[in-house]
């Protein structure tokens, strides 16, 4: 577990130092080398497989797909990236849901993420694309209805890995959405890749 925990930190500290657009197949490399990674963290940790397990690796799987897709700059596979990573937290909200959730603790996620949602919304919508408003907004409602499950398993079964890693996919998310729409920076590739990395790592932990 460690060499590979170890493999995902170097793998991310070269694709944070890589620049997409001067060496784009090397950063691609890099960042697939850590999403490959972290699947095998994943699955090289499970003794026994479980219905959450196998949604875990499920969501995986997907956001491989997704980082793929992303790695290149085309509007075609941002939209695959967008289905790709979608699916992945519909797994996720699946996971959660499989554990148990209380409702104190599911309003309080519910409550919190529509708040983010309509903020992360009104903020996009002066520079996304007409032709993304819908997918936009069928994206966020679908992590935040993510982070609020992951909020409502807090009752049950209290493993702040989950809320942790579903708020730091959620947070990678928005500066993807930055990068793309709004500000593109290096800072949001230095922030946001070891907060999605991070989320992953967390989650994946959650399943061993």
């Amino acid at each position: 577990m460690t060499a590979l925990i170890i493999g995902v930190v170097l793998a991310l500290a070269v694709l944070s130092a890589a620049s997409s657009t001067a060496r784009p197949t090397f950063s691609r490399f890099a960042k697939m080398a850590a999403s490959t990674l972290v699947v095998l963290l994943m699955v090289g940790g499970v003794e026994e497989w479980s219905v959450y397990a196998a949604l875990v690796l499920t969501a995986l799987l997907a956001s491989w797909i997704g980082d793929l897709s992303l790695s290149f700059p085309s509007a075609s596979a941002f939209r695959t990236g967008l289905v790709a990573f979608a699916a992945a937290h519909v797994a996720y909200t699946a996971a959660f849901a499989s554990r148990g959730m209380t409702l104190p603790w599911l309003i309080v996620g519910a409550a919190a993420m529509t708040a983010v949602g309509w903020i992360v919304l009104k903020w996009l919508e002066p520079h996304r694309p007409e032709a993304l408003a819908l997918p936009l907004r069928a994206y966020v409602v679908i992590i935040s209805v993510m982070v609020a499950t992951a909020v409502g398993t807090i009752g049950v079964d209290p493993d702040l890995r989950i809320p942790l890693g579903a708020a730091a996919f959620a947070g990678s998310d928005v500066l993807v959405a930055r990068h793309r729409f709004v500000a593109p920076s290096p800072v949001n590739r230095l922030v946001g890749l070891p907060l999605y990395f991070a989320a992953q790592v967390l989650l994946s932990l959650s399943a061993r």
